[in-house]
């Protein structure tokens, strides 16, 4: 009898999501980035509030199976700092003053959830974020069950079935910590009619500490008894990929280069004045996890031996290494975060902590210590190096420390199912070019 070979196949890992935030501004570059294949996301977030200039966009990613995410902005219309911005010509807005639990009393405000219905319907979006509102003791629990509830009744009664309602929890750092504060959102999202939950969290972010990190991740990891999806949003670098690594969530949301931190604390301050001047250029350098504005970029590859570690040597991202991040900085910053977050779903669950902290932390580790060690003609850029790497330390240390706690027993959130209708690459520019 001849021997057997026996194989023995793993199922594959599920794949982390990465979902990127549209601005108010930008949609131009995506939709050139999109018709030349060279736009790695897949799912996609727009704000009900800036909706109308982005139609060109949606409907090339609606072409090519792209997710579609509408998040209504509700919570900005109850929030000091946001109500009077561009929310304020929403439908569901109060254009006079932030809207107030009381509100929403019986029988009042009761065709909200009709319009938010009928906008998400002409929107043509796949998925819509519940029209939740900033944790503030408990005032708005109710109101908000309530207006989930509402908002699935009415897209059912326009013929929005298909749309998915997806939760979101916006919370500060210290009440998502708090045990009591993290079981009454378990409590207040356990039967609702949603798929994933979005968690928005105070504070946390590009720029979070090591503390805070750890913090956040066992914090989250609570909410997996809900047995859902958890996605970050407006989140990003590493701190957001350690979450990612540790199997606090199963996705993470961000803009190009921006909203990549939340901050909570702004929307609780009426806003302050406006003042001149567009959104200012951000180099992202992967191995100090930060970003430059384009003159601390120059100062900064100035230096002897930088441009030989830290250009981006990626000819998908950067054929001409410095120069291209400098004139494209958008595509290098999607490629590189898109690329962080991929690698880590190719690494099977339980090692992704390990592989991050291997492959992702120790190597920006070496390289922050080796800048520093460096003379910068700029000061700012000396000291933001200096910065880099003692936040960098610390978050390795934190993270190394909860890694060793966990010993492989940890829980993980489910990863969230894609949404769009799936399309092969190589089909991106004939279909986009087709249809404009």
């Amino acid at each position: 009898m001849s021997g057997t070979n026996i194989h023995v196949l793993h199922r594959p890992a599920p794949l982390p999501a990465g979902f990127l935030r549209v601005g108010h501004t930008g949609q131009h570059k995506l939709e050139a980035l999109l018709a030349a294949d060279r736009l790695p996301y897949r799912r996609f977030v727009f704000d009900a509030a800036h909706l109308a200039g982005h139609g060109d966009l949606r409907q090339a990613i609606g072409r090519v199976g792209g997710e579609i995410v509408l998040d209504l902005n509700a919570a900005e219309t109850a929030a000091p700092g946001r109500f009077a911005s561009a929310v304020a010509r929403l439908p569901w807005s109060n254009p006079d003053r932030p809207w107030t639990p009381a509100d929403f009393g019986a029988g009042r405000n009761d065709d909200l959830c009709r319009r938010m219905a009928e906008f998400v319907l002409h929107a043509g979006a796949h998925a819509v974020l519940a029209p939740t509102h900033a944790i503030e003791d408990g005032a708005w629990a109710d109101v908000d069950r309530r207006a989930v509830e509402g908002l699935r009744r009415e897209l059912d009664r326009v013929g929005a079935a298909s749309v998915a309602i997806d939760h979101m929890v916006i919370i500060g750092a210290r009440e998502l910590r708090d045990a009591a504060q993290c079981r009454a959102a378990i409590d207040a999202a356990a039967d609702l009619p949603i798929q994933n939950i979005w968690l928005r969290v105070g504070g946390f972010g590009a720029t979070a500490t090591g503390v805070g990190t750890r913090h956040l991740i066992e914090a989250v990891r609570r909410l997996h008894t809900l047995g859902r999806p958890l996605i970050i949003d407006m989140a990003g670098g590493f701190p957001a990929l350690a979450a990612l690594a540790f199997g606090a969530i199963g996705g993470i949301s961000h803009g190009v280069a921006q909203r990549e931190t939340f901050d909570l604390a702004a929307w609780r301050k009426p806003p302050p004045e406006r003042k001149g001047g567009g959104l200012q250029t951000r180099i992202y350098l992967a191995d100090l996890d930060r970003y430059f504005d384009a003159e601390q970029t120059k100062a900064f590859f100035a230096a002897r031996g930088i441009r030989s570690r830290f250009a981006c040597a990626d000819s998908t991202c950067c054929q001409s290494g410095v120069e291209d991040m400098l004139e494209n900085p958008h595509v290098h910053f999607l490629t590189q975060r898109h690329r962080q977050i991929e690698v880590l779903g190719r690494v099977p669950e339980d090692r992704r902590a390990e592989h991050f902290l291997l492959h992702n932390m120790d190597p920006a580790l070496r390289s922050t210590r080796q800048a520093a060690k460096l003379k910068f003609a700029d000061e700012t850029v000396q000291k933001a190096v200096a910065d880099a790497k003692a936040r960098l330390g610390r978050l390795r240390d934190a993270l190394g420390v909860l890694h060793q706690a966990d010993a492989g027993a940890a829980s993980r959130s489910r990863a969230p199912a894609f949404r769009g209708r799936p399309c092969k690459s190589s089909q991106v520019a004939a279909i986009v070019g087709a249809g404009s």
